[in-house]
């Protein structure tokens, strides 16, 4: 088994271990049981925790990469960007503790350069430069990553009993926030990040 190991196969296996045990549960001991080898065994391949986690992070973003088809980065500006976006939060969301693996990371892979490519080259077909385009696509980047460390944190939050005086707030002193609280916890994570996301992209464009 050994023999046949790569940080691939590796990785692959820590998002196993992962969506059962939580990133807290990702052991380099953990990881040895699941692929049946013995811990020291890992480290010719990965040599400590944070690299596992960033060839944990490389995995995730070639799936992310594999949901975008040609005709996705060839669409449209606004639609190659928005497919990018939800293509990146369906990927993180597919792991429990995902986003917490993904952020911090950044992915130095092929499949991850081509996406890559594709959304500057919408940047610059939205009329900006190279330079505006970079640092555009890292404040997209940004924007998702922080909404689904949010949006995981709050389902396992939502698995715990329910804290109803922690989620209200005193009409008399906060009036706006009374009503506003209501409307915010019953709108659906996928239209609060589309909302995002059309929000991000037109208050990018626009400055």
């Amino acid at each position: 088994m050994a023999a046949k190991l790569n940080r691939e196969t590796i990785a692959r296996a820590g998002l196993r271990v992962l969506d059962v045990t939580g990133i807290d549960g990702v052991t380099m001991r953990a990881l040895a049981t699941e692929l049946g080898v013995r811990a020291p065994t890992l480290y010719w391949h990965v040599k400590s925790k944070d690299d596992l986690f960033r060839a944990m992070a490389i995995a995730m973003s070639q799936d992310a990469a594999a949901l975008m088809t040609a005709a996705d980065r060839r669409a449209p500006w606004r639609e190659c960007l928005t497919r990018w976006a939800h293509a990146l939060r369906r990927t993180m969301l597919g792991h429990r503790d995902g986003a917490r693996v993904f952020a911090g990371t950044f992915a130095a892979d092929p499949a991850t350069f081509d996406v890559i490519e594709s959304v500057l080259d919408a940047w610059r077909d939205a009329g900006l430069s190279l330079a505006d385009a970079a640092l555009r696509t890292a404040l997209l980047r940004h924007f998702i990553i922080g909404f689904c460390l949010e949006e995981q944190t709050l389902t396992g939050l939502s698995r715990e009993p329910a804290d109803d005086a922690a989620m209200t707030a005193d009409p008399a002193r906060f009036p706006l926030t009374a009503q506003a609280l209501p409307a915010i916890l019953a709108t659906p994570a996928d239209e609060r990040f589309a909302l995002g996301v059309r929000l991000m992209l037109s208050g990018i464009t626009a400055t």
